[in-house]
């Protein structure tokens, strides 16, 4: 009889190519969901089922969908280079899929784990795509990058660059986010950027005060005549991409 009922729900959810709910997996078989739990359990495990919020998709078929969402998404980007983000309800509909909810909150989280796809507050986007500014965008950006590279290590904050250029914070903060986007900029903390450039010339810096010896932020911090507040999160960055690596309470160039 299980069997059985596996076998009418794997023929069901293969059927639909955008999955299959709880609710209609329920109706359809006239069983409750604790009575399918086990059972649905046993078919995650086996990955014959894939779960996503109380949708369920075979393997195959999220595979087919994912394929349709990125094939959207490069249309669409194509069509709105300047856009930094694409809404996820516009992928779906343009990728001519129905998932919605939590369960497209789900599934645009795993996508992102497996770096398929950039998750930002405006919406989401292919990781390969990069954003063309417009020209005012372009001035903009160029005026910003310009304020943060007159100060090596201790780069003015979003505030300070808004107030030293007279203009709204919020326009500073949002040609941020698309030098984030573009990779023009790198943001450390919530008030610390950088540009690539920057960041090649602290690293220079480093190697150059540290040497072949472990060092402490706090040697780092004098050395480099900054603060804590630039430092901490210049060292977290400085291991995220293995150029230091942390030994306790000090670190060492790689």
């Amino acid at each position: 009889m299980e069997i059985e009922l596996e076998t009418t729900i794997l023929e069901m959810v293969a059927r639909d190519p955008n999955g299959v709910s709880t609710e209609r997996i329920c109706r359809f078989t006239h069983k409750t969901p604790q009575e399918l739990g086990d059972l649905f359990e046993d078919l995650l495990s086996k990955r014959k089922l894939l779960g996503f919020a109380g949708l369920w998709i075979s393997p195959s078929g999220l595979e087919s969908g994912v394929e349709r969402l990125i094939h959207a998404l490069q249309e669409l980007h194509a069509q709105n280079p300047t856009d930094a983000a694409i809404t996820p309800d516009r992928a779906v509909d343009a990728a001519g899929l129905n998932w919605q909810g939590k369960p497209l909150e789900r599934i645009l989280g795993q996508l992102a784990r497996d770096g398929k796809i950039d998750l930002q507050p405006a919406g989401i986007s292919l990781k390969e795509f990069r954003l063309e500014l417009t020209p005012r965008q372009r001035a903009l950006l160029d005026r910003v990058i310009e304020a943060l590279e007159q100060q090596p290590v201790s780069t003015p904050s979003p505030q300070f660059i808004a107030q030293s250029l007279g203009i709204p914070r919020q326009a500073v903060e949002e040609i941020l986010r698309l030098a984030i986007r573009s990779g023009e900029v790198v943001q450390l903390s919530e008030v610390v950027f950088y540009t690539p450039r920057q960041l090649e010339a602290l690293k220079a810096r480093v190697r150059s005060i540290a040497g072949n010896k472990p060092f402490s932020s706090t040697d780092l911090r004098d050395a480099m005549h900054t603060t804590r507040k630039f430092i901490l999160p210049l060292l977290d960055y400085f291991d995220s991409i293995r150029f230091t690596e942390k030994q306790s309470t000090r670190r060492m160039v790689l």
